[in-house]
């Protein structure tokens, strides 16, 4: 290896070791940095360990030389820190829609930005579950053909399949192909989602990434998003989402709740503080949401119970009443059952 070779090799392995190895609560003296280097097969010198960080420092990094806990180098400032690193590996170890290989390798990829001891108590934290992990291997190229097809308002074609009982075992269907308008991905209830524009419909649907395969992006263009949202410059995915149910869209409706005054976080956690709040009284108050008139807001309805009440409009209250007493007829006791069920006095 010729001496430039060397010099760079020595430098890159330098750079390496402050990054992994160093922290302001344990700086690396030079006699360890050229123990290490020996380790690598590296032979060195001070003089020349001592360049290498200077010529590192001119070109950006932010070395610095502390005398305590004990005179050493340590690197200041690293692309993530730790607790960014933390937050980043729970929300891959939390990420349904990723295979376990996939989590695994993320996360090992993101504790490669901390040093040695950073990474030991990392790993000592971290829970990891797999048993909710999907085994859908081709999310990666699936998210890339999205993006791409996004950025080039390009159609997309698709397998979309659904679980299905067979032999009392879960399974997936053949799937089902579809043309697809992509407009936007997005993360939501632990799910990749895709909004799209299936054609036979002048609406916007969410189809799950990790339900679909053999992903391809075709030369036909997008419809536009202008002929089916009230969107015009871009799609706005913030908004759209405030007005979506459970991933269920529908036709868009301004409702009149009446809530319990404890019930007030769960409603900004779903409406955001934009929240149109009308009148308080002393246990409750009323507020007025726009949504999408659909099966997931029905069922976050009759979710909260008596905590929320529509009020308007009827044909929301109607329906709800209807699947009330389609569940009373379901759990109610059968009279000749009853007195059986009555306690003894």
């Amino acid at each position: 290896m010729i001496s430039s070779d060397i010099t760079r090799a020595r430098m890159l392995a330098v750079l390496q070791m402050l990054i992994k190895e160093s922290s302001a609560e344990k700086p690396l003296n030079m006699n360890r940095m050229l123990e290490i280097l020996e380790k690598q097969g590296i032979q060195s010198e001070r003089k020349a360990v001592g360049r290498d960080i200077t010529f590192l420092r001119q070109a950006g990094y932010d070395i610095i030389f502390t005398r305590t806990p004990h005179p050493g180098y340590y690197l200041l400032h690293r692309r993530l820190e730790t607790a960014e690193v933390c937050m980043l590996i729970d929300a891959v170890e939390a990420a349904p829609f990723l295979t376990e290989a996939m989590a695994s390798h993320l996360t090992e990829k993101l504790k490669g930005m901390l040093n040695s001891k950073e990474q030991n108590e990392i790993q000592q934290q971290v829970y990891y579950d797999s048993a909710h992990k999907l085994q859908n291997d081709e999310i990666k190229e699936t998210i890339t053909v999205l993006h791409q097809a996004i950025s080039r308002k390009r159609k997309v074609l698709l397998y979309y399949h659904h679980h299905v009982l067979c032999g009392g075992t879960v399974q997936l269907d053949q799937g089902r192909m579809f043309s697809l308008s992509p407009y936007a991905l997005f993360w939501r209830n632990d799910h990749y989602y895709l909004a799209a524009n299936y054609e036979k419909y002048p609406s916007v649907s969410n189809y799950r990434l990790d339900r679909m395969f053999c992903v391809k992006m075709l030369e036909e263009t997008s419809r536009p998003f202008t002929e089916i949202t009230p969107y015009s410059d871009r799609f706005d995915t913030a908004d759209y989402l405030r007005h979506e149910f459970q991933m269920f869209g529908g036709r868009e409706e301004q409702l009149l709740l009446r809530c319990d005054n404890h019930f007030l976080d769960v409603l900004v956690d779903r409406f955001g503080t934009e929240l149109e709040i009308l009148e308080c009284e002393r246990e409750t108050f009323k507020a007025h949401v726009t949504v999408c008139i659909s099966e997931g807001l029905y069922d976050w309805i009759l979710q909260c119970g008596a905590r929320v009440t529509v009020i308007s409009p009827t044909y929301v209250r109607d329906e709800i009443r209807r699947r009330l007493q389609e569940l009373y007829h379901v759990y109610r006791i059968p009279e000749e059952c009853a007195e059986e069920q009555e306690l003894p006095e």
